[in-house]
C-alpha cells in the first residue's frame, strides 16, 4: 500500500526560479524594492504588468509562523507539507531550490481543466533559494480566498537570518541579496505568478510537470490520483499524458520542456501575454490533439519558422538549424536588454541554453 499523501519523505532538490518569459520587447525595468504593494515597473516589458494586487500584506512576519516547519531551529518540516520536484527544472542564477505543498485535509484540487488546476483554499506553496550553501529565502504563495484572481492569493518573500533559525517578510524585497539576484517584492511575485499570466498561480505543481516517476515515495501525478487529490482523474496508467517518442538521443523534450517551465508560466493560452501581446505559445498542453507529434505543439505551432516580429535579436522566433537568427535563443542568451526571462534570473543558464541550441539545430532547415 501507498502511504499518505502526508507521509511523503523529503528530497533536496536542485530547481530554478519560475521565470517569467518574453518575446517581444526590452528587459525589465528596476529590480529594486519599492512601495510592495504598487504595480511592477512596465519599463518595455513584453509582459505587460497587471493593475491588480493579491492579498494584503498581513501576518505572518516570520516564517516560522508559516506552517512550513514544525521545529524551525532543526529544519523540521511540518506534518502533511510535502516536498515536491517539477520534471523540468526552472533556472534561477545557480540556486538551489527546494519546493513544498500543504493540501488542506479532506480537500481536492479542481482539474477540470488540466492544464490550469484551481487550488483549493488553505492552500501554501513554499520555494527555498540556497546559494553557496546558505539559505538566501523562503518564497510562501497562500491561497486566501474561494476565486482563481490575484486578491485570493497572499505572496511573499521571507529572508533568513545569518545564522538561519528563522526569517523575515520582506514585502518589499531585497536589492542584490549577497549580489546575487534579488529576492523579489511583492509586485514581482505577480509579475511570473499572477491569475493574469496563469489561472492556477502555483507554476511548479501542475499536470505536465508531475506527470514522471518520481521514484518510491515521490510526489508525481500517480500519488495524486492514488489519494484522491484531483476532482478529475485522468485516464489509464502513469505516465498520463505521454509525450511524442524521439529517434535516438531526445533533443526535443529537454528543449521543450525547458521552455515550458521557463517561459510557458506567460507564454501560454490563458495568459494576457499571449492573447493581447505576443501570440507565442511555450506551454505544453495535455490535450490529445497537442500531442500526436511535436509539429502539433504549440511550441512548434507558433514559435518554429515564425517571423519575429519585435525587438532584434532575430528574424524568427525559432529559425531551424539557425540559432543566430532565432530570438528564442537570442533572449535567453544574454543578460539586459532583451534577455529572457526578464526577471528571475541576472546570469546565462549554461546548460539549458545547449539544450535549446542543440533543439534548434536538429530541425529541417527551412
Amino acid at each position: 500500500m501507498r502511504p499518505s499523501f502526508a507521509s511523503f519523505p523529503l528530497a533536496a532538490t536542485r530547481l530554478a526560479a519560475a521565470g517569467l518569459a518574453a518575446l517581444a520587447l526590452g528587459a525589465c525595468g528596476d529590480d529594486g524594492g519599492g512601495d510592495p504593494d504598487a504595480p511592477a515597473p512596465d519599463a518595455q516589458v513584453d509582459a505587460p504588468t497587471d493593475a491588480g494586487t493579491d492579498g494584503g500584506f498581513v501576518a505572518p512576519t516570520m516564517l516560522s509562523e508559516t506552517g512550513l516547519y514544525s521545529d524551525i531551529g532543526a529544519k523540521t518540516i511540518a506534518a502533511g507539507v510535502v516536498e515536491f520536484r517539477p520534471r523540468w527544472e526552472l533556472w534561477s542564477d545557480e540556486a538551489v531550490k527546494r519546493r513544498w505543498i500543504l493540501l488542506p485535509p479532506d480537500t481536492r484540487i479542481d482539474s477540470s481543466d488540466m492544464d490550469f488546476w484551481s487550488f483549493p483554499v488553505g492552500t501554501k506553496l513554499w520555494k527555498e533559494f540556497v546559494r553557496g550553501g546558505d539559505r538566501i529565502e523562503t518564497r510562501l504563495l497562500q491561497k486566501i480566498g474561494p476565486d482563481d484572481e490575484n486578491a485570493s492569493w497572499f505572496m511573499v518573500a521571507f529572508q533568513w537570518d545569518g545564522g538561519e533559525t528563522d526569517a523575515v517578510a520582506v514585502p518589499g524585497g531585497v536589492v542584490d541579496d549577497q549580489g546575487v539576484n534579488d529576492i523579489p517584492d511583492r509586485a514581482k511575485c505577480r509579475q511570473c505568478h499572477g491569475s493574469n499570466r496563469n489561472p492556477g498561480v502555483g507554476l511548479g505543481f501542475s499536470a505536465l510537470q508531475l506527470d514522471y516517476d518520481a521514484g518510491a515515495g515521490g510526489m508525481d501525478l500517480a500519488r495524486l490520483v492514488a489519494e484522491d487529490r484531483l476532482t478529475v482523474e485522468p485516464t489509464g496508467a502513469a505516465p498520463y499524458f505521454p509525450l511524442p517518442a524521439e529517434t535516438g538521443a531526445p533533443v526535443i523534450e529537454p528543449a521543450l520542456g525547458y521552455l515550458h517551465a521557463n517561459c510557458g508560466g506567460c507564454h501560454n493560452p490563458r495568459s494576457d501575454v499571449a492573447m493581447n501581446t505576443v501570440p507565442v505559445q511555450l506551454r505544453l498542453l495535455t490535450a490529445a490533439e497537442h500531442r500526436s507529434s511535436w509539429a502539433v505543439t504549440p511550441t512548434y505551432e507558433t514559435a518554429v519558422n515564425v517571423l519575429a516580429t519585435l525587438g532584434s535579436a532575430g528574424s524568427h522566433l525559432v529559425r531551424p538549424a539557425d540559432t543566430a537568427q532565432s530570438a528564442v535563443y537570442n533572449r535567453l542568451n544574454r543578460v539586459g536588454a532583451l534577455q529572457m526571462p526578464p526577471v528571475g534570473r541576472e546570469l546565462v543558464d549554461p546548460a539549458g541554453v545547449p539544450v535549446i541550441a542543440a533543439w534548434i539545430d536538429s530541425l529541417p532547415p527551412p
